[in-house]
C-alpha cells in the first residue's frame, strides 16, 4: 500500500537585494571606469592609433573609449540611485557630523578649494597638473618607434585610395599594380584606405608602405619664395618630423638648421619636433621651414 508522501517543506526564496546590487555595480563600473582611464591615459595619439590599428587586449581605442564613456555614465546613474536607496543612513550621518563631530562649514569650503585649485592648474596647464599631462604625452609618443608610425597627413586612413594618390603624388594606375604585385585586393579605388587595409587584414600604415616608393623625390631649390615652400611641403606632415629629420630632406645640415633658427631666436633641440619647435615660438610649422629655407625671412 502506498503511503502519500510527505509535503515538501516551505523554503523560502531570498529577494533579491536592490540595494546590494545598486552598490555592487556602483563598485564594478567604477573599476572598469577606472582601468579604461589607464588605458586612455597611455594610448597613442588617434592619428597613430588608427594608422597602425593599436590594440591593447584585443581592443582598438575605439574600442577603450565606448568602454569608458559607457561605465562612467553607468557609474553615475547607479551611484545616484545608490544615493537614493541609502539616503536615510547617509542624512543621519550628515547630521551626526553637523552636531559637533566635524566642521561642515569648514570641510565643505575646504574641499571646494582644493577641487578650485586643481581646476585652476589644470586650466591654466601649471605644476603639478601639467607634469601630469606631459607624462601622458611622453608615454603617448613613445608609442611611436619609427617615422612609418606616422600618417603623412591627419586621417589619411579615411581618404579614399584615388585621393590618397592624388595628395602624395602618386599615379594611381602605378599604385594599382603596385598593390596587385603584392596580392592586395582593391576592388574599388574610391573605397577608403582604412577599408582596404581591413579587407586584405593589413594596417593602413603597412597598406601605404607598398605605395611610398611611388612618391616623386622632393627636389630641393636654392631659392625659393613664400608661395613655393608652401606649394611644396603643406600637406606633408613635415610639422611632426624632428629637426634632424627635416633638414636630412632639406639636404642640410642639423647644425646649420640650428643656426639659421638660432639667428631668428629660436634655440631647437635636434630631436624635437618641428611643430613643437614652432608653437614655442608663436610661429606655425610652415613658417619654420620658410626660416630654413629663405635667407632673411620674417613671417
Amino acid at each position: 500500500m502506498l503511503t502519500p508522501a510527505t509535503p515538501a517543506p516551505d523554503v523560502k526564496v531570498k529577494k533579491t537585494s536592490y540595494r546590494a546590487m545598486t552598490s555592487l555595480v556602483t563598485t564594478w563600473s567604477f573599476v572598469v571606469a577606472t582601468v579604461t582611464g589607464v588605458v586612455l591615459y597611455i594610448v597613442p595619439e588617434g592619428r597613430v592609433a588608427f594608422w597602425t590599428i593599436w590594440k591593447l587586449w584585443g581592443l582598438t581605442k575605439e574600442g577603450w573609449v565606448d568602454l569608458h564613456v559607457i561605465f562612467s555614465i553607468v557609474f553615475v546613474v547607479v551611484g545616484v540611485a545608490h544615493l537614493i536607496y541609502n539616503w536615510k543612513p547617509f542624512k543621519n550621518y550628515m547630521a551626526e557630523r553637523a552636531s559637533g563631530h566635524v566642521h561642515v562649514s569648514r570641510t565643505v569650503y575646504g574641499s571646494l578649494a582644493i577641487a578650485a585649485a586643481f581646476f585652476g592648474l589644470t586650466l591654466y596647464n601649471l605644476p603639478p597638473a601639467n607634469w601630469v599631462m606631459d607624462l601622458s604625452a611622453m608615454i603617448k609618443q613613445s608609442w611611436v618607434r619609427t617615422p612609418a608610425y606616422e600618417p603623412p597627413f591627419g586621417h589619411a586612413e579615411e581618404s579614399s585610395l584615388s585621393g590618397f594618390a592624388m595628395r602624395q603624388r602618386i599615379g594611381l594606375d602605378d599604385a594599382l599594380l603596385a598593390l596587385k604585385a603584392k596580392g592586395v585586393k582593391v576592388p574599388s579605388p574610391e573605397m577608403a584606405i582604412m577599408d582596404l587595409a581591413a579587407l586584405n587584414a593589413i594596417t593602413p600604415m603597412a597598406f601605404y608602405e607598398i605605395i611610398k616608393p611611388l612618391e616623386p623625390k622632393i627636389e630641393i631649390k636654392t631659392r625659393y619664395t613664400p608661395a613655393e615652400v608652401d606649394a611644396q611641403f603643406s600637406g606633408t606632415g613635415i610639422g611632426r618630423k624632428t629637426l634632424a629629420e627635416v633638414a636630412a630632406q632639406l639636404n642640410m645640415t642639423v647644425e646649420t638648421a640650428q643656426a639659421r633658427l638660432a639667428a631668428r631666436g629660436i634655440v631647437a633641440d635636434a630631436d624635437a619636433k618641428l611643430k613643437t619647435i614652432a608653437e614655442e615660438h608663436g610661429y606655425e610649422a610652415g613658417e619654420v621651414v620658410k626660416m630654413l629655407l629663405i635667407d632673411g625671412y620674417q613671417p
